[in-house]
């Protein structure tokens, strides 16, 4: 197994008793669909190796975990600080309108308005106030549709596809269309 089958659940965080417990924390919006997880993926040596779970229980925000093989204290440590990765197959469903970033790689960018594809997702950047999405509006333009909470998606999983209302005037920017604008003529004053 190699990371890119693979998803970030969390990281161990640091031993919880001198009997090997693990204290793991998810970076999940909803744990609760990882709680029966039977196998953890754990770098060693720049490969995911499995560890089996032997139990997993609530500890306030946080998971205690029991794994097999890791029975002291030093071992524990020995995993702290760890990210901890599941098999892509693993993915809690979503609701509708939700997607993981990861999945619309490769996906058609549909605008709303027009019902037309206007381009290829490259992937989501996630940094700022919202995430946006690359897109690959074909003849060399690449550019970034914003996706703040108040924008509606549609997701078409069978057909690959997002669905998204377009703020007015991206695509312009991004293709150079002038849409009828009366500005081609303007010029800064000196």
């Amino acid at each position: 197994m190699n990371q890119d089958q693979c998803f970030l659940l969390g990281k161990i965080t640091k031993p919880f008793s001198f009997k090997g417990e693990v204290v793991l924390w998810m970076d999940v919006d909803d744990s609760s669909a990882y709680l029966e997880v039977k196998t953890l993926w754990i770098p060693q040596q720049s490969i995911l190796v499995p560890y089996a779970v032997l139990s997993l229980k609530t500890n306030k925000d946080r998971f205690v975990v029991r794994l097999a093989d890791v029975t002291t204290e030093d071992q524990a440590k020995g995993l702290s600080g760890k990210d901890v990765w599941l098999p892509l197959s693993e993915m809690a469903p979503l609701p509708d309108g939700k997607f993981y970033f990861h999945e619309v790689q490769g996906w058609a960018a549909v605008d709303r308005s027009t019902g037309d594809e206007v381009g290829t997702i490259v992937h989501v950047v996630d940094q700022g106030a919202y995430p946006m999405l690359e897109v690959d509006f074909g003849q060399g333009s690449t550019g970034f549709v914003p996706l703040p909470e108040h924008v509606q998606v549609d997701v078409q999983r069978d057909l690959q596809r997002l669905v998204l209302d377009l703020p007015e005037g991206l695509l312009d920017v991004y293709l150079g269309g002038d849409q009828g604008s009366d500005d081609d003529d303007w010029e800064m004053p000196v």
